[in-house]
């Protein structure tokens, strides 16, 4: 590997989580904003409940998507792409309108851009994982876990697409019930068990007995030779 590359794989960390850390720094400034800015939240009405709902979901899909990036910056390295270093900002973005959108008359586009979101960030976790896995750098970790399938991702898959339906839903009809209610606490449901499994596999990888790659190699080659005798 030339000396570009290695320089690289050895500034991702510092690059993309001080990128990060600045956009999710602002969305939460302008979440605090919000929250300390509409009276509307500190009322005894039903709007006021499903106001708190979103933000507690935007406060935690923050903290979702900074884990995402800073598990994997941490435990692996890569060569990135061009597109890895916009996708930050594409985030950013995503959770400012968000915010922006915290209004009843809004909800409809609000589920939209979640499913879009949390579409982003399954998105960037996997892109991440697939490069990694194709480093050797990273072979203690992956030489013991099998690749992810379709079948991973149906859950996903799910979320996002009921959100669809039901931001398209709330935008003709205007809702706002216990269906609106229900379709909140599956997002906050996802994300939670989205961070809970971001942890799993964090202790996982820093549990990781002795990886000897000359020892990997050479057990490689003889297998290679036995197969071919």
């Amino acid at each position: 590997m030339h000396q570009i590359s290695k320089r690289v794989k050895a500034n991702i960390p510092t690059v993309v989580l001080t990128m990060l850390g600045i956009i999710q720094a602002f969305a939460l400034e302008l979440l605090w904003n919000y929250v300390s800015g509409t009276a509307l939240l500190y009322s005894m009405t039903w709007q006021a409940f499903m106001s708190w709902t979103q933000v507690v979901i935007i406060l935690v899909g923050i903290i979702a998507i900074w884990l995402v990036y800073a598990c994997n910056a941490s435990r692996f390295v890569w060569v990135p792409s061009i597109q890895e270093f916009v996708l930050p900002f594409w985030v950013g973005l995503m959770q400012f309108m968000l915010i922006q959108l915290l209004d009843r008359a809004w909800m409809g586009l609000w589920l939209v851009l979640m499913a879009f979101l949390i579409a982003t960030m399954i998105w960037i976790g996997q892109a991440t994982m697939r490069k990694a896995r194709n480093d050797p750098d990273n072979a203690a970790f992956f030489s013991s876990t099998s690749a992810a399938t379709w079948r991973d991702f149906s859950p996903p898959i799910i979320v996002v697409t009921l959100l669809l339906f039901a931001g398209a839903y709330e935008g003709v009809t205007g809702a706002y019930n216990f269906f609106t209610l229900a379709t909140l606490l599956l997002i906050l449901g996802f994300l939670c068990v989205q961070i809970r499994l971001l942890a799993v596999w964090w202790n996982r990888s820093i549990n990781l007995p002795e990886y000897d790659s000359a020892d990997s190699a050479s057990k490689s080659n003889n297998d290679d030779n036995s197969n071919t005798g």
